[in-house]
């Protein structure tokens, strides 16, 4: 069973559906007024797969987590007191490098990050991140797959796959072509699950259930740590900084330079050495800082959030708001929540730098030229910037560069004129 002096633990078969019985007879005796997602069927197929995941791997999980937890390390009390705190799709832990999304396809982009913070670092370890066969119908998989084979990342994605999406099969789903074939970084089990989607096929008794049922900021506290860090650089330093700026793009540029002198990487599409430096903005930073993406945007925010997971500072840019609605779920439900849903065990070090059409020499449409600040204010609880003078712009960016946690900086392409 499991020892606390040790992080991997060892589990027979018997004991993890007994682990499980245990979450059952609480709910049976109507303690659980949650959502739940309980495990089974796949026991002799997890321990064999734990059997080679080393102490310091990454385990990325799904809301169905808790035989990962438990083989993962993590003791089964803390397991079932989470459980019993409305947090079964919330697991995560920092120390056994243990982290999960209750989002279907959340959670892929986010491995591919970590993994290349891994081999940036020169770190020996990788990540394992397990998916469910509905995790694989989404674009954001595929993409997270082709990036990790591509650039050989250390990273094994794990389809669990049990044939059904809440209760449709694959055939339902995809016709004739219900199972994709991978790269050899994906593997792939089957199982039958002995339980529904969610908790099981009895129903507790609600009224005494809900008895038991707390708020929302009694289960997840919000207290964001931006709001923990007093920036107290000098106005005057900040003139001098911005005095010497010529423009407004000028200053973008000194405050892109003063982030690259830290361990910081860039990501997003045209901002590479031969692909326009983000409109000359990067041309102070390194090129190894400078990470070339494809033009998949919740990549690029996956790939950022779980390379900040791993140490680094990361600054994705958007060059235009309209392309960053395809990356909302990285941004509004990982990159905001995840502090929160974490109880600060994982807090995102990640700058959004993003750009507004509304100027420039060429009209770009009515897509092209929406200003969505006021969509992204209400979409997250962060802070988001919006600097329109030299000065504001030195004063944005050094904050985000000091602070840990999420930034997002909103540059207008009319200033830049």
């Amino acid at each position: 069973m499991y020892n606390k002096n040790v992080k991997m633990a060892k589990y027979s078969k018997e004991e993890l559906i007994n682990l499980e019985k245990n979450i059952i007879n609480r709910y049976n005796d109507n303690e659980l007024p949650f959502l739940f997602h309980l495990c089974g069927g796949n026991e002799d197929e997890l321990i064999r797969i734990f059997d080679k995941i080393k102490e310091g791997d990454w385990v990325i999980s799904t809301h169905r987590n808790h035989y990962h937890a438990y083989l993962h390390g993590i003791p089964p009390e803390e397991v079932e007191n989470r459980v019993a705190n409305g947090r079964s799709m919330f697991m995560y832990d920092n120390k056994r490098k243990f982290f999960c999304s209750a989002i279907v396809g959340g959670v892929p982009g986010i491995a591919a990050g970590i993994a290349l913070g891994l081999k940036r670092k020169n770190i020996n370890n990788k990540v394992w991140c397990f998916v469910g066969d509905g995790c694989e119908d989404t674009g954001h998989f595929a993409e997270a797959v082709r990036y990790v084979d591509g650039w050989d990342l250390p990273c094994t994605f794990i389809v669990e796959d049990n044939d059904i999406s809440i209760s449709a099969t694959k055939k339902d789903r995809w016709g004739s072509a219900h199972t994709p074939a991978w790269p050899s970084c994906v593997e792939r089990y089957q199982y039958k699950l002995p339980f529904p989607h969610a908790r099981t096929e009895d129903f507790c008794d609600l009224k005494k259930t809900l008895e038991h049922l707390k708020t929302d900021d009694e289960y997840f506290p919000h207290e964001p740590s931006y709001t923990d860090f007093d920036f107290n650089a000098s106005s005057e330093e900040l003139c001098d900084i911005s005095n010497n700026c010529e423009s407004y793009g000028d200053a973008v540029k000194t405050a892109m330079t003063a982030l690259g002198k830290e361990d910081t990487l860039f990501f997003g599409y045209n901002l590479g050495e031969n692909f326009g430096n983000a409109m000359g903005t990067l041309s102070g930073v390194r090129p190894e800082q400078k990470i070339e993406t494809p033009v998949a945007e919740n990549l690029m925010g996956g790939l950022a959030l779980g390379a900040s997971l791993v140490g680094f500072k990361s600054v994705v840019y958007y060059e235009r708001h309209d392309f960053m609605l395809v990356a909302a779920d990285v941004i509004g439900n990982h990159i905001n929540h995840l502090e929160r849903i974490s109880h600060k065990e994982f807090v995102p070090n990640v700058i959004l730098r993003t750009v507004v059409a509304d100027g420039g020499p060429f009209y770009s449409g009515p897509t092209h030229s929406q200003d969505l600040t006021s969509v992204f204010k209400e979409l997250v609880s962060f802070p988001v910037l919006e600097p329109k003078t030299r000065f504001e712009v030195i004063r944005h960016y050094r904050t985000a560069q000091k602070i840990k946690g999420p930034y997002m900086i909103v540059e207008r392409k009319s200033c830049y004129s």
